[in-house]
């Protein structure tokens, strides 16, 4: 069988740190291989200003990440370096329509699914996905400008055509 697990990229900081954002999410992708071993793995995020200012892709620190929770290095795809949620399904709209998974599985953060899905629509729209929510480790007060951004961005998508 064919399956294919994408991890949407979230911050790191100048040094390469991931934050609590993307440490839920990785954790979340570590856990879900753990159980399901047969799947190929694929990281997002690359470069940005407001996510990773550093000499290497964000991917670069998620698959360290993985590996060092026991994801082995063999399963992982070539993971784009997209610098947001709408390049993160620009990047690998093609490898999905060329794999033709059997089941696509996206995590993402639980407070930012509603923007993946809405853009996964637009962009990839392939029929066999599922997403898993990755909960948030964040606190209510770090937790709510991040709610305002996605409400704003989803308005947004919504209202323009990709």
């Amino acid at each position: 069988m064919n399956k294919l697990l994408i991890v949407l990229g979230a911050p790191n900081d100048h040094l390469g740190n991931l934050s609590a954002v993307a440490k839920d999410r990785l954790t979340c992708a570590a856990h879900f291989y753990t159980s399901n071993d047969d799947f190929k793995l694929v990281c997002t995020g690359g470069f940005g200003e407001h996510f990773n200012t550093t000499d290497q892709p964000h991917y670069y620190y998620a698959k360290q990440f993985l590996i060092n929770n026991g994801v082995p290095e063999n399963v992982f795809l070539d993971c784009p370096p997209s610098a947001n949620t709408w390049e993160d399904f620009q990047l690998t709209k093609d490898l999905v329509w060329d794999l033709q998974p059997d089941i696509l599985v996206i995590i993402t953060s639980d407070f930012h699914l509603p923007r993946a899905k809405t853009l996964f629509d637009k962009i990839i729209h392939y029929p066999k996905v599922v997403f898993v929510p990755a909960s948030s480790s964040l606190t209510e007060a770090e937790l709510l400008p991040l709610l305002e951004h996605e409400q704003r961005a989803l308005t947004k998508i919504r209202t323009t055509t990709v």
